[in-house]
């Protein structure tokens, strides 16, 4: 894809982008609006004119989508624009993305330095480095403040030769001051912590990098939980089947995106820690927390007019659900089938707040492999509790008849597996026991037993199954032109 307003370009192409003109607020006002074109299936948003605000516009609901149930006034696909953004046709299947997105991770392409690029147009440095002058928004009503949300944050360890890349959310806190936002119940550091730690051990400052306005494909590899030491730029080219050019950063050794809308850079110093929050996240208001690192900016390049992409986080599905969504599926799906489990599909709907992880098996030549997936799922992922398996014969897309599936096929006493509590990074959601810091899970198998006579299955109820082929092409042929049911446009009342 390359750059980030190539990628909007493309949105606007395949009809995913909404331009206003008006002059917006970001004071909550542009928030508001993505997080209503989210509830409604709309495109994502762009905000030409900001507040306050002269030669910086906002751009929000990027990738998010209607989800995995699909409505009749909604014609998009909950992954339509991540498709878009890695050069697929917004209406590519879940099953044909998810493929896509395995491939692509498998075959890393890796960066190349430039000596210049878009990103550093503008230099602003010493005092004159004042984020106020950028529209970050404040999302939420009861937000700590206003945030940096669709970003990627970059450190390297230089005693490893490794630049790790990571999204994480950054409050505005100060003229040239932000404060990450830790992960909530980890019990683990990220690798952003530990490689900050190393240069503290030291009693040196971390350099780093906050690239606003992206690649899209940096974006997504920021998101996936790649193993340390991980050439995350060679992901992210992959991704995109092209190289990502970079420049290097004015204040270290750090590369950039050449073509980011606006990098932010400077160091983060021993003991230099701060509050943050509350803050909406996915599935409920984080709440404030002490002594968290502080990001203090000293330089900031950028290009002329950039463009400030934010997420409307917690409302549903946000960018982050939807990207996680596919990405952390695609993982999971190369780990079973690399364990030698036939998995068809997996998909994780944004529906469920990403806690249920639905797993098709192609066959069952063994009993005992909806277990296995699961144990393996739940072991892996920090965000997975309920695992549900089911038939090879589902569309991925069909979330109704998955859930019909486990109501008809799986009995409460049979097939609901309920593990004792494990010891695991505790996840988002609170099926837990704080005190112990145990997770728990559940299996749910919703396939038919191996053991049984095939000939006593019964047929599937559908379009395709009622009706023969004839009368189904003739009601088809005319269906989008004469017979085809305009459902009268949804409205919102304010109450």
């Amino acid at each position: 894809m390359g750059a980030f307003r190539d990628f909007l370009e493309e949105l606007k192409e395949a009809g995913e982008l909404n331009v206003i003109q008006e002059k917006i607020d970001w004071d909550l006002q542009a928030a508001a609006i993505c997080a209503m074109s989210q509830r409604t299936g709309g495109p994502a948003v762009q905000f030409d004119k900001v507040k306050d605000v002269d030669g910086v516009s906002l751009a929000g609901s990027l990738l998010a989508g209607p989800g995995f149930i699909e409505w009749p006034q909604v014609p998009r696909r909950m992954h339509g624009r991540i498709a878009v953004a890695l050069g697929l046709e917004p209406n590519t299947h879940y099953t044909e993305l998810l493929e896509t997105v395995m491939d692509r991770m498998d075959s890393p392409i890796r960066a190349v330095e430039v000596e210049s690029g878009p990103c550093q147009e503008v230099v602003i440095e010493g005092e004159e480095v004042d984020l106020y002058k950028f529209p970050i928004p404040r999302i939420h009503d009861k937000d700590g403040g206003r945030y940096l949300t669709f970003h990627t944050v970059l450190v390297r360890d230089e005693d490893k030769a490794w630049t790790n890349m990571g999204t994480y959310r950054l409050q505005l806190a100060g003229r040239n001051v932000l404060v990450h936002g830790g992960i909530p119940r980890r019990t683990e550091p990220s690798h952003f912590e530990q490689i900050v730690k190393s240069y503290h051990d030291k009693g040196k400052p971390a350099p780093f990098a906050v690239v606003l306005g992206p690649p899209p494909e940096m974006m997504m590899a920021s998101a996936l939980s790649s193993p340390e030491g991980t050439d995350e730029y060679a992901l992210a080219g992959g991704l995109a089947l092209n190289s990502i050019p970079l420049v290097k950063g004015r204040l270290s050794n750090i590369m950039v995106p050449a073509n980011a809308e606006v990098v932010l850079e400077g160091h983060i110093y021993p003991g230099d820690v701060e509050e943050e929050g509350p803050f909406g996240g996915i599935s409920y208001y984080l709440e404030r927390s002490r002594n968290n690192l502080v990001l203090r900016v000293e330089s900031i390049t950028q290009r002329n007019d950039p463009i400030l992409p934010f997420v409307a986080e917690s409302a549903k599905p946000s960018d982050t659900m939807c990207l996680l969504s596919i990405l952390h599926s695609a993982e999971l799906e190369r780990i079973l089938r690399k364990c030698g489990l036939p998995v068809k599909w997996l998909a994780i709907p944004v529906e469920a707040r990403l806690c249920l992880g639905v797993v098709s098996l192609a066959a069952q030549p063994i009993p005992g492999l909806p277990g296995r997936a699961a144990q393996l799922m739940v072991a892996y992922s920090p965000l997975v509790r309920q695992v549900l398996v089911v038939d090879g014969d589902l569309d991925s897309e069909d979330l109704p008849t998955i859930i019909t599936d486990r109501s008809y096929k799986a009995s409460a006493q049979r097939d609901y597996f309920i593990p004792s509590k494990i010891n695991k990074p505790l996840g988002w959601t609170e099926n837990h026991s704080f005190r112990e810091r145990l997770g728990s899970w559940m299996l749910i198998d919703a396939t038919w037993r191996n053991d049984r006579d095939p000939a006593t299955l019964p047929r599937r109820i559908s379009f395709e199954v009622c009706f023969p082929e004839e009368i189904r092409k003739k009601v088809l042929s005319k269906w989008n032109e004469t017979w085809k049911l305009k459902p009268k446009a949804y409205e919102y009342e304010i109450k």
